[in-house]
């Protein structure tokens, strides 16, 4: 009990075991816990060989950041209204816009480990990751 009561203060590293087929200049989601009962969806990005996670909510208006390829190799997009974040900051691109939430990664081994608060600790199941989403 008392780590699932740390777990809310201190994001828990959480184990994408194989981001080796994320091709650079592209993004897939990974659920991290059921997005429905309080886990988070994650868009993992490859920008400059490095990679980077975003929350998929969009802090404009809640659209769903999509996968695929990143606007010119390097942003994610929002399509409710085309707004782009840089996956290494989550900063919004030409609009005045808050910054997408962003989480730590940490390479480990052919995966990366996500850091994201209240998640459960790497033991616990490992998170599902879909590779669907909108092209642009």
């Amino acid at each position: 009990m008392f780590r699932r009561l740390l777990a809310l203060f201190r994001p828990a590293g959480v184990l994408v075991p194989d981001v080796s087929n994320l091709a650079e200049g592209e993004a897939r989601k990974v659920d991290v816990g059921d997005p429905h009962a309080g886990g988070t969806r994650v868009i993992l990005c490859r920008v400059d060989g490095e990679v980077h996670a975003l929350d998929s909510k969009c802090p404009h208006d809640g659209g769903e950041i999509t996968t695929g390829p990143l606007v010119e190799g390097k942003y994610a997009l929002c399509p409710l209204h085309r707004y782009r974040f840089d996956p290494k900051n989550g900063k919004a691109i030409g609009v005045a816009c808050r910054s997408a939430r962003t989480f730590r990664v940490v390479p480990k081994g052919s995966g990366v480990e996500v850091f994201v608060r209240g998640a459960a600790p790497i033991s616990a199941e490992r998170p599902r990751s879909s590779d669907g989403g909108g092209r642009h």
